[in-house]
């Protein structure tokens, strides 16, 4: 063997060694180290005031009331701007799901603009006694999510009320036509000026009692026009919210069953930045 072809056995080898080795930890300069997102714990309401930045996600735990519809912990999410600015005031913009809800939000039906966006749950018991999987229980809803409306607004003070929105799909506007309803303790006005119903509320179940002086508010409320809708009892509720003042859109979503259909959004949307959202300059 003559040595040149030594040295070319003996080079083959070293690679091959060199391959079956782990490749050694290659030490990142300054600048380059990868973020790692930590494992998502659950933070204390009361530091959450040290999140708050503009666009940010915090979640609100509520380990001291009852669990949701689920069986999971009481919680909500909630997001803020992109340009948040704690010097200025945002509408709340509160969604009520339906079926057993949630907790994430929805801002497909708003317009463009800076809203605090948060998905509030239903309490786990708080149903129609006739129908399990319908809300009945609206006293007990509203005292579950009072509690965290105002747990919100004790981390984010600068909620522009008069302008905030509450929205729900199903057992969502069930509930928030049978919150208007109660007659004791603070009420779903207090917190809102803008009320949206989409395909629920206005049943025999739901209406009972009176709804409050809506005077200065604002209501839109869309039924399908199809088989399996709601459309005999939604399509009742913009008369009844008109005779107590409240400034009033009904729409039948063509085409549509039981849904908030996608196609409904625009409009929602276009009355919210031309009517709902044009009142009176935020205070």
């Amino acid at each position: 063997m003559n040595l040149a072809r030594l040295f070319l056995l003996l080079a083959i080898s070293g690679a091959l060694i060199a391959a079956d080795k782990p490749a050694a930890k290659k030490t990142a300069a300054k600048g380059d180290e990868k973020t790692v997102a930590p494992a998502e714990k659950a933070v204390p309401r009361t530091e959450l005031k040290a999140l708050i930045a503009p666009g940010a996600s915090l979640k609100f735990d509520f380990p001291e009331l009852t669990v949701d519809r689920h069986g999971a912990m009481a919680a909500c999410n909630l997001t803020l701007p992109a340009g948040y600015e704690a010097a200025k005031k945002y509408p709340l913009v509160a969604w009520l799901g339906g079926g057993e809800g949630g907790n994430n939000p929805s801002g497909s039906f708003l317009p463009e603009g800076d809203f605090i966006l948060v998905g509030l749950p239903y309490p786990k018991g708080a149903n129609n006694p006739v129908q399990a999987n319908m809300v009945g229980d609206f006293a007990k809803i509203w005292t579950y999510q009072r509690f965290m409306l105002d747990e919100i607004a004790k981390v984010i003070p600068n909620i522009d009320k008069a302008h905030s929105i509450i929205a729900g799909f199903s057992n969502g506007a069930h509930s928030i036509d049978g919150m208007l309803r109660l007659s004791s303790g603070p009420k779903l006005t207090d917190y809102f000026g803008i009320f949206v119903f989409a395909d629920g509320g206005g049943s025999t179940y739901t209406s009972k009692g009176s709804l409050p002086d809506l005077k200065g508010k604002f209501a839109y409320a869309c039924w399908g026009g199809e088989k399996g809708s709601n459309k005999p009892a939604t399509s009742q509720l913009p008369k009844a919210l008109k005779s107590k003042g409240a400034t009033v859109v009904g729409s039948e979503m063509a085409g549509v069953g039981h849904s908030f259909a996608e196609s409904e959004h625009p409009k929602v949307a276009e009355w919210l930045a031309k009517v709902a959202l044009a009142g009176p300059a935020k205070k």
